[in-house]
């Protein structure tokens, strides 16, 4: 299990390649809160209606949920370097359509402009998932998923405190240009990548239909059991954020008697300790297995929401929101690179949408699953029954995960084996006609 070592290497130690994409990554997710907050002072300016905001969450979310599957499959399909590319150069014209959008009468465009603007994200990050075993050692491979969790992280501050000021003195429009040319910034660094030839092209060009790579991607996923395993752990890893998201305004008025400023204090620190956990991960020593890891932390994360459930001072809620990002950004990086460890390079962008589409369904349940039980309990016994279920399920990661088969590092060939007896893939099958 060579990459499912952790590294005490230097914090910094992947390469050109590597680097250009988390700068690339970076700049264009701190645009991305430029286009949320100019998006939310554009409607505010044009409507006093609340549904239209609620429209427009329905029209980013609905076409991950109907599409959500088919970004990886295309991913696998085509070059991905293209498929990077192409997907920041559609994303920066798209948001330039805000642009139209001028009067009341003009609302209508922006939910055609974000549900295309969510479906061009649903080819990217499949892809860039995708080649990442590529791009980096696989002993450094725990902490570039780090690095790529964290990088969300440490827009979403530098972004909302730089995006409220920008949106404020220049207005909205200027926010939406902005914000295109940090995606065109990000397709340049995406062409200046040394992408090996096996990791760009995983396929040969005779191909299946997509509806038959997409089958073969699930039936992949449910007839290896590890994977199967890690693929249904990965969705817990945010459940208590997403709790504490929707009740965590109401625990700290009615328990505490703190306000929204208070709330808003709260995520600040638990954005601080998503984005200090990658530097944990170096932290850790050589010879920790990563099975562990994400076993450990999940747990943590478990009993950091018990603790900020029964907090009786908001010094203790700051602290225990910390630590709830501290071990979910480690958790989250740790499944991310078992998920692409098992996965051959062929089937990866196919299984990181399954697991997207999982995660943002969970995430979805459990808001709404939160919202609804803590108005018949209150906040404080759904929040501990979050925190308790995150408990057990890091107890049977770091129990059940044990023995994990993981792929032959980048470049050399992986064993041929029947599902889950000696080795990961399936046996050879004739090349399925066009």
């Amino acid at each position: 299990m060579r990459g499912s070592r952790l590294s005490g290497r230097a914090l910094w130690p992947f390469g050109r390649s590597f680097t250009l994409l988390w700068a690339g990554q970076f700049l264009s997710q701190v645009g991305d809160q430029f286009l949320f907050i100019a998006g939310l002072s554009l409607l505010d300016r044009l409507t006093d209606s609340r549904a239209a905001f609620g429209g427009l969450a329905l029209a980013i979310t609905l076409p991950q949920i109907l599409f959500g599957l088919w970004g990886g499959v295309f991913a696998d399909r085509w070059p991905r370097r293209y498929v990077l590319i192409g997907s920041d150069l559609a994303r920066a014209l798209i948001v330039l359509g805000a642009l139209t959008v001028q009067t009341n009468a003009d609302l209508w465009r922006m939910y055609p402009l974000a549900s295309a603007l969510a479906i061009a994200g649903l080819f990217f990050y499949p892809a860039r998932n995708a080649v990442l075993p590529a791009l980096v050692p696989p002993a450094h491979l725990l902490q570039a998923n780090t690095m790529l969790q964290a990088s969300y992280i440490l827009a979403l501050v530098a972004g909302g405190i730089s995006a409220g000021v920008f949106v404020d003195a220049f207005g909205p429009y200027a926010a939406f240009v902005f914000d295109s040319v940090t995606f065109l910034v990000s397709a340049l660094t995406l062409a200046w990548i040394h992408l090996p030839e096996s990791a760009d092209r995983p396929q040969p060009a005779q191909r299946n239909s997509p509806g038959h790579d997409l089958l073969e991607g699930l039936r992949f996923v449910w007839t290896h059991r590890s994977l199967r395993g890690v693929t249904a752990i990965t969705p817990f890893a945010t459940v208590g954020i997403g709790v504490v998201q929707v009740l965590g305004l109401a625990f700290l008025a009615e328990v505490l008697q703190v306000r929204a400023g208070g709330f808003g204090l709260t995520l600040a620190m638990m954005g601080i300790g998503l984005a200090l956990g990658l530097g944990i991960v170096p932290l850790l020593g050589r010879r920790i297995p990563i099975h562990l890891v994400v076993g450990l932390f999940l747990a943590a994360a478990g009993l950091s929401t018990v603790a900020f459930s029964q907090a009786q001072t908001f010094a203790f809620v700051l602290l225990a929101a910390f630590a709830m990002g501290l071990c979910v950004v480690v958790a989250r990086a740790g499944l991310a690179t078992l998920i692409q460890e098992m996965t051959p390079n062929p089937l990866r962008g196919r299984v990181d949408s399954l697991v997207n589409l999982m995660v943002n369904g969970a995430l979805a349940l459990a808001q709404g699953g939160a919202g609804l039980f803590g108005q018949l309990w209150g906040p404080r016994p759904v929040l501990m029954g979050a925190g308790l279920l995150m408990v057990l399920v890091g107890g049977f990661a770091a129990l059940g995960l044990r023995g994990l088969r993981v792929l032959p590092s980048e470049g050399t060939a992986p064993a041929i084996s029947g599902p889950e007896k000696g080795g990961l893939l399936p046996p050879p099958r004739p090349p399925h006609p066009r």
